[in-house]
């Protein structure tokens, strides 16, 4: 079963990614609350560290030690489905997209806290191969909760994939940003969609997952033929 993205993400889907940097950051705030101000580079060291180091960081809670655990960029392409300029998600695969994931892992803990503030158990399913890209299967468990996967990627060490975990709570939200996206003869746009390319092996493993339904494979399916329309 893939891990009930439309109900994690309503909580970061009321705010522009990019945006609630800046207003946590005036308020005082941030998005590495009770972490350090330096960030690992790297992601753990398997895929079931990977996500005992998510639940131990957003428990923290630590949310820039947690934007380590995101594939690199994946995070700066998800804020197209919150309204991010294409400068501001071009900008941000340019320069990097630690802050944009931080939010990201930040408004999730608030859509799934009483998944995540409780013992998890975290075990190892295999793989799944997809266009030459291996995703590690990690099924998840709560003590009082339904079992979920995330898909998880070698990327300079273990990282969730978000597209590959939470494709169904993204995937519609995208299409009319990338159409327009596409009308747009700019060097922003240009990195955004070449970065875009690279997420379709997570779109369609997503969509192959158990207990995807009919409608989000279909909503899946949809943003790659946008994607690859200019592939």
């Amino acid at each position: 079963m893939w891990f009930g993205a439309g109900d994690c993400l309503n909580m970061w889907r009321r705010r522009s990614p990019i945006l609630a940097i800046v207003l946590l950051a005036a308020c005082g705030g941030g998005a590495d609350d009770g972490g350090s101000n330096e960030v690992p580079s790297v992601g753990a060291e398997s895929p079931v560290a990977a996500v005992e180091e998510l639940v131990e960081a957003i428990n923290g809670p630590d949310f820039a030690g947690a934007s380590r655990l995101a594939v690199p960029g994946q995070a700066a392409l998800a804020a197209l489905a919150e309204g991010a300029t294409f400068g501001e998600v071009a900008n941000a695969l340019s320069e990097g997209d630690q802050d944009v994931a931080a939010n990201f892992w930040a408004g999730f803990a608030q859509g799934t806290a009483s998944f995540l503030a409780s013992d998890v158990s975290a075990v190892e399913d295999g793989t799944l191969e997809q266009d030459g890209v291996t995703f590690h299967r990690v099924v998840v468990t709560p003590a009082d909760g339904e079992s979920r996967t995330l898909l998880i990627r070698d990327a300079d060490g273990y990282r969730i994939d978000l597209f590959a975990s939470f494709g169904p709570g993204l995937a519609d939200k995208m299409v009319g940003p990338i159409e327009r996206l596409l009308a747009t003869q700019t060097g922003e746009a240009g990195i955004i969609l070449n970065e875009l390319q690279e997420i379709v092996p997570s779109l369609l493993a997503s969509a192959s997952l158990p207990g995807t339904s009919t409608e989000v494979s279909q909503q899946l399916i949809a943003l790659i033929e946008v994607i690859t329309r200019v592939g």
